[in-house]
This record gives C-alpha cells, structure tokens and sequence, in this order.
C-alpha cells in the first residue's frame, strides 16, 4: 500500500501539480497576493466530457479559520489540481479528506530550515515568513 501511494504521489500527482504550482507562485508573487485566509474562491467547475464524477468533503486548514469544502473531481480536474486552485496541498493524492494552505507549509518550512534549540530560530522564521507576505516589523 505505501509503495502504490508512493508511485502515485511521485509518478502522478507532484508530476500534475509541478507546472500549475510555479505558475501559481508566479502569479500570487510567491504566495504574498493569495485569497485572505478561509475565503472561497469562485468555484472552477468540472469537465463537461462526461466523466464520472465523485464528491469529496474536504477539510481546509488555514493560518485563521480549519473549514470545510466541497469539490467534485473528474479524471480531467482531479481533487489535487482543484485544490492547488484554492491555495492549498491535499494530503492524500486521489481522495484527500485534508488540505493545508499552502502559505502555512511555506512557513512551516521556513520554521525548520531555521530550527535550532533557542527562541531566536522561531521569531526569525516568524519574520522572514511575515517578510515575504510584504509585512514589515518595525522592532526587533
């Protein structure tokens, strides 16, 4: 089961989201011009071919808000896809019943590229992250 979820993440779904997400992170100027947290996009619709269709309830955590969505995904516009338009990383690659904005793994990630064992690595991931969003902290 894990090396299937492995195949699939690596062979199928990072490949499907790779060129959408840089093209989302050019167009959002690395995440600093998103959605405000927990609010809705227009809904993107799905595929008029004919393909069968599942419903998914999904679970949205955000920097403000943890709020449910649901998205109706088809062959042609999978659930990973929809919810990379959404401004957010499923957890699972078919089904996912979880997703993370991503400016919350962006900062996540930021917080361990810096961890060390003192409270200074915190508040300077805190800033750089805050920095990047185009927020300046006038004290230090």
């Amino acid at each position: 089961k894990r090396a299937n979820q492995w195949r699939r993440w690596s062979q199928d779904v990072i490949l499907l989201l790779l060129v959408p997400y840089l093209s989302y992170i050019q167009q959002t100027s690395v995440l600093r011009y998103t959605n405000a947290p927990g609010q809705t996009q227009q809904d993107l619709g799905v595929c008029q071919a004919g393909c069968r269709t599942q419903s998914i309830t999904v679970a949205c955590v955000h920097f403000d808000a943890l709020k449910e969505i649901n998205i109706i995904t088809c062959p042609c516009f999978p659930a990973p896809l929809q919810l990379l338009h959404h401004s957010l990383f499923p957890c699972a690659p078919l089904a996912p019943s979880l997703a993370v904005d991503l400016r919350i793994l962006e900062f996540v990630h930021l917080l361990f590229v810096r961890q060390s064992p003192n409270q200074t690595v915190w508040c300077d991931a805190v800033e750089t992250f805050l920095d990047g969003m185009g927020y300046k902290l006038s004290c230090k």
